[in-house]
């Protein structure tokens, strides 16, 4: 490599590097909330949601996917914590029907899932709406 490959190469790192330094770089704390809202989200809610969209939920159940769920009318994160601390009655899937395990959820990977969910959430999502209830085999 010559002298003037080697000042384009360095040139060349040097805005790059500059590049980077401007973009601001997402809060590590953020970034490891919604890691773990999807680890918990795959453990405790895939067998009826689609909680990713590489991957389908793992039981037929008429449950919405956070995809879904994140762009519907009125989803925020209050919205969201007050549904997911009520209990709600599965009714699609078989007797006896079972809870909904969002109850069964810690206060923190509750608010996890939460950030994971919204995280699917377009910017053109309805968000400031008025919650739509979502019902079975919708």
């Amino acid at each position: 490599m010559n002298d003037a490959s080697r000042i384009a190469l360095l040139a060349g790192i040097a805005a790059l590097a500059a590049c980077a330094e401007e973009l601001p770089a997402p809060s590590a704390s953020a970034l490891d909330a919604r890691g773990r809202g999807r680890i918990v989200a795959e453990q405790s809610c895939s067998t009826c949601h689609q909680v990713t969209p590489e991957r389908g939920a793992t039981r037929e159940a008429a449950a919405p996917s956070f995809m879904e769920i994140a762009n519907l009318p009125g989803r925020s994160r209050d919205y969201l914590r007050s549904f997911a601390t009520q209990t709600h009655v599965v009714e699609t899937v078989g007797t006896p029907q079972p809870v909904m395990p969002t109850v069964s959820l810690s206060p923190e990977d509750r608010e996890d899932v939460i950030l994971y969910i919204l995280g699917f959430q377009r910017p053109d999502a309805p968000k400031d709406a008025p919650p739509k209830k979502i019902e079975a085999f919708e």
